[in-house]
């Protein structure tokens, strides 16, 4: 799933910074090139921070559901169980 994540991101990424780039490329073939770095590395490097902090919020949201489910089941068990417990 973190790998279709980060393909997914890298190509949106790809597209909306170098689509200009591209369309300007096939109208006119002698249009001076566009560094690599920022064609290629600029995009991929925001399409792998992009894909960390989705998964890492994810990941956060993830532990929060088994805290609430671990407190739910203790409170389920103090309510319902000890108090059957004693009448």
């Amino acid at each position: 799933m973190i790998a279709f994540s980060l393909i997914l991101n890298t190509t949106i990424f790809f597209l909306i910074f170098n689509m200009g780039y591209l369309r300007r490329r096939r109208q006119d073939p002698t249009c001076a090139q566009k560094p690599f770095h920022q064609m290629y590395l600029f995009p991929l490097a925001l399409g792998i921070v992009f894909t960390l902090i989705v998964d890492s919020f994810r990941g956060i949201v993830m532990y929060q559901m088994i805290i609430f489910l671990a407190a739910a089941l203790l409170l389920y068990w103090i309510f319902f169980v000890m108090s059957a417990r004693k009448g």
